[in-house]
Order: structure tokens, then C-alpha cells, then sequence
């Protein structure tokens, strides 16, 4: 168990891969920015704030409020106390690509530090034979500190993990230095 609070605001974004294109790719600019927190948050030492906007339904946010028995689990996340503070680690099943099929150590946070974890994923449905594919950006802050609404909204993270990687195969585009 925890002995301070830790706050966690999952953003996911979600599409199929009829809306890969750029039309779709601008519909989705913007989304994974942070969200206020709900004005009441229920007590405990963990508590997850988790956004979905999802191309099924034109992007419109859904949010939902977790907390009690291990919720950073219910964010693909586990947390672990430290001398130093939170330790903060990710292993997201059931993705595609890329593979993450063990623990991966993000950050560790002291008090009053919030850190960034980016990625992005490819999933499949549950029967190896479906033809169903998503895509999913990830967009999760994690704060060591006790929660009020504009918690992630004017602070600079001090950990950053960024793991996006090329959803779609192909080649490597480079950018011109």
C-alpha cells in the first residue's frame, strides 16, 4: 500500500484502421491534451482518471472515475514505494505491436512530480481469425501528489517516457534536418 496519493489521468484515443488517413489523423490532433479532473475524486492512495474518445462515436469523450483495489492495473500500470518516491511501471496487454509481454519501468516520481508516459498501440480481436485491428495513443500522466482539478492542466511534467513507435508498417520517414 502507498503512503501518499497518486493521481493518474489516462487519455486513450482509439480508431479502426478505416480512419488512418490524414482527414481522420486531424479529427484526432489534439484530443490527448490534459483534461481537468472531476471536482470530486473518491479518497484512497490511488485514483484513476481514464478518458476514451473513441472514432466509434466521433471522438466524444467518455470518462470514468477508478479507484479502489489496485486501480493503476485497470491503466495497464503498476506502482511500487520507494525511498526515493513512486516507482512507476507499464506492461499493457493484449497490444499487437509493439509487444510488451513484461514489466517496463517508466519513472520514478518524488512528491509533488508528475510524469508523462506516451505510446501507441495495434490491437486485434480476441480470436486470432478476426479481421477486427485498432489503433490506440496513449497519452497517461501520473502525479505524486494529492488531486484537484487543474492538476495536469498548467504543470510541466518532470518525467518524461515517450514510446510511440510506427503504427502503420512501411517505411521510415525522415525529416529534413
Amino acid at each position: 500500500m502507498l503512503g501518499g496519493v497518486v493521481v493518474i489521468q489516462r487519455i486513450r484515443v482509439r480508431w479502426s484502421t478505416d480512419a488512418r488517413g490524414a482527414s481522420d489523423a486531424d479529427l484526432r490532433r489534439g484530443l490527448t491534451d490534459a483534461r481537468r479532473l472531476p471536482e470530486s475524486l473518491p479518497d484512497g492512495p490511488v485514483v484513476v482518471h481514464d478518458v476514451l474518445a473513441d472514432h466509434a462515436n466521433g471522438y466524444r469523450l467518455t470518462e470514468q472515475v477508478i479507484s479502489g483495489r489496485d486501480p493503476a492495473s485497470s491503466a495497464s500500470l503498476q506502482l511500487s514505494e520507494t525511498e526515493r518516491g513512486v516507482t512507476v511501471q507499464v506492461c499493457v496487454r493484449g497490444a499487437v505491436y509493439p509487444l510488451q509481454d513484461r514489466q517496463t519501468r517508466l519513472f520514478t516520481l518524488a512528491p509533488g512530480e508528475i510524469g508523462l508516459y506516451r505510446a501507441n498501440f495495434r490491437f486485434r480481436g480476441q480470436c486470432c481469425c478476426s479481421a477486427s485491428w485498432w489503433y490506440e495513443d496513449w497519452t497517461v500522466r501520473v502525479a505524486n501528489a494529492p488531486a484537484r482539478p487543474e492538476l495536469f492542466l498548467h504543470q510541466v511534467p518532470q518525467q518524461v517516457s515517450d514510446r510511440r513507435v510506427g503504427l502503420y508498417g512501411g517505411r521510415a520517414r525522415l525529416s529534413a534536418a
